[in-house]
């Protein structure tokens, strides 16, 4: 079984466990004609081998097919992320250096870009993605300029690289929501450079952990658990002395390593490092907006990836209990994060056959944050599953949210 298709490899294994396609089907928690479809030949996502994988008690990546993939449809516009391609992979000459045009001496003003640069973070933690493909490739170039005019190395020098590390790295998470998973690459390798040259750990490690974000959305789980723990250990501060910063690089680093696990069906190291990554929240006390790479961690984010994994290993109502017991002077961070976890929520109640409760929580994030909700996947395959829980008589509010993700009823 080291060849062949993800589908022979699904086949002789459910063989090999002496199931049948419904049994796996049941096991799994998917249909009999998801099933068949991948046998088939047919694609799914990552979270659909997820499940397969569980049920067949494998880790995820093992289903990752060693052959050439087939073509697929794009999952975004090239044509509309062509100014944005030029600005964060510019085209180099005979000379290896990047063409990045002429420096117009007047446009140099580093509080200026610094104050543009927050604009967009703002934009970019509003969902205000529209906005943000229309000035993000300018913020990119005039970092490019801003580092190009000054260069030798002094203060004014390691500031526009620090800048150019910031905005490239909001770049690769703006990139990353949009599923534009290469180029995000391309912007969160590029600020990680930038970072590392003036040795500013914390931007660096936010470059590190956006890119295994990007990582992650590939099915790349075992690297990115890798990558997140290898850098955590380089990174791990003295808590006695650790900065806000510094505990919210090092508590990430985890958080992230804690997602691919789970996903790669290795939830006791998952648990692992969110307990990890909940001593570092807790150690902060309390939850703080706009740390380095725009990122926010507090006490909070350990106990909803705690929640996350739980409906990951398919116990909701342990999911449940375990959002149930978040403080509430833990706060809601930021409205992504929040939202993401209320999905989570949402998904646990499908599960216990809570679709009222289900659908209350999806109507709500879909009248509070549409823009948010409209680019996430996991919230779309949410709203599918409340409404192959109501096939035949979807409710006013049900249809409210399917018409609004695209869905047919």
């Amino acid at each position: 079984m080291e060849g062949g298709t993800i589908s022979d490899r699904v086949r002789e294994l459910r063989r090999r466990r002496g199931m049948t396609q419904e049994e796996l089907a049941e096991r799994s928690g998917l249909s009999v004609a998801v099933v068949k479809k991948i046998e088939q030949g047919g694609t799914a996502r990552m979270e659909t081998y997820h499940k397969l994988a569980k049920a067949l008690g494998v880790r995820t990546v093992w289903f990752v097919a060693p052959s050439a993939p087939e073509p697929v449809e794009v999952a975004v516009d090239d044509a509309a992320l062509a100014d944005m391609r030029s600005a964060i992979s510019p085209p180099v000459g005979l000379t290896g250096t990047p063409l990045y045009g002429s420096v117009d001496e007047e446009l140099v003003d580093l509080r200026a870009l610094e104050r543009a640069i927050s604009s967009a973070a703002k934009a970019y933690h509003g969902d205000s993605y529209d906005d943000l493909a229309q000035i993000m490739p300018a913020l990119v170039r005039s970092a490019h300029h801003h580092v190009e005019y000054f260069d030798s190395d002094g203060p004014e020098r390691r500031e526009a690289l620090r800048l150019r590390a910031d905005i490239t790295g909001l770049t690769g998470r703006y990139l990353i929501q949009i599923r534009a998973h290469d180029l995000a690459l391309i912007a969160l390798q590029s600020s990680l450079r930038d970072a590392l040259e003036i040795g500013d750990t914390p931007l660096a490690a936010a470059a590190v952990c956006s890119q295994a974000w990007a990582m992650m959305r590939q099915g790349r789980l075992s690297e990115v658990e890798q990558l997140c723990v290898t850098t955590a250990d380089q990174i791990e501060p003295k808590m006695s002395k650790a900065t806000p910063d510094e505990l919210c690089a090092w508590g990430y680093m985890f958080l992230r390593a804690a997602a691919a696990a789970a996903r790669n069906n290795r939830m006791e190291e998952a648990r692992e490092y969110v307990s990890i990554a909940t001593t570092a929240g807790t150690r902060l006390g309390r939850h703080y907006e706009d740390l380095a790479g725009h990122k926010a961690f507090g006490p909070l984010n350990g106990l909803m990836m705690a929640v996350e994994i739980e409906v990951l290993d398919d116990h909701p109502d342990t999911a449940l209990q375990k959002a149930a017991r978040i403080p509430p002077d833990a706060g809601q961070g930021n409205a992504s994060g929040w939202d993401r976890h209320r999905v989570d929520v949402a998904v646990a109640h499908l599960r216990l056959g809570n679709v009222d409760e289900a659908e209350r929580i999806l109507t709500d994030i879909r009248r509070e944050h549409p823009r948010w909700m409209r680019y996430q996947q996991y919230a779309r395959d949410a709203v599918r599953a409340l409404l192959d829980a109501r096939p035949r008589m979807p409710g006013e509010l049900t249809r409210e949210v399917v018409d609004f993700m695209g869905l047919a009823v």
